[in-house]
């Protein structure tokens, strides 16, 4: 987050020296923030600031096909006269993983259409899920999986 802002000041700072204050110049001034800072994080020996925002837009866009995928399933169950759904309420492990990884995890699988996270157990450590296309639990696991890799990869690499 430090290193965002520092990002948004440099883009700031960027359009005074140019003079210019438009939308497309705060964009250059945001690419050149984030060469310097690349550059900066690679000499210090810190993770790539680069790497870290590619890895955000990859795992969003990940995100975003399984969200239509999820759609279209659904749109399909609606628009057929024939239900094709199996529900089933899947426990899902999430020991080990931080407050903040968790609450992200439910969000991002309450947000997917056909999947709703029903409760956290008193532990915290399991989810319990419920899944409109469930028909054999380790698909259904295995797609809440890919879920978890990608809010993973995406927020917490």
């Amino acid at each position: 987050m430090r290193r965002f802002l520092l990002n948004l000041g440099l883009a700031i700072v960027w359009m005074g020296l140019t003079g210019s204050v438009s939308e497309w110049n705060f964009l250059a001034g945001l690419v050149v923030g984030a060469l310097i800072i690349g550059v900066y994080s690679g000499a210090a020996g810190e993770t790539s600031y680069l790497g870290r925002g590619w890895r955000l837009l990859s795992s969003f866009g990940r995100f975003i096909r399984m969200m239509v995928q999820s759609n279209l399933q659904v749109a399909w169950e609606v628009l057929t006269p024939k239900m094709h759904q199996k529900p089933r309420i899947i426990r899902y492990s999430v020991d080990g993983f931080t407050d903040a990884h968790r609450t992200a995890l439910a969000s991002a699988i309450t947000l997917t259409p056909g999947t709703l996270v029903i409760d956290v157990s008193p532990d915290d450590k399991w989810l319990y899920i419920h899944c409109m296309y469930a028909e054999n639990r380790d698909d259904a696991v295995r797609d809440i999986d890919d879920v978890a890799r990608v809010v993973e990869q995406g927020l917490f690499a």
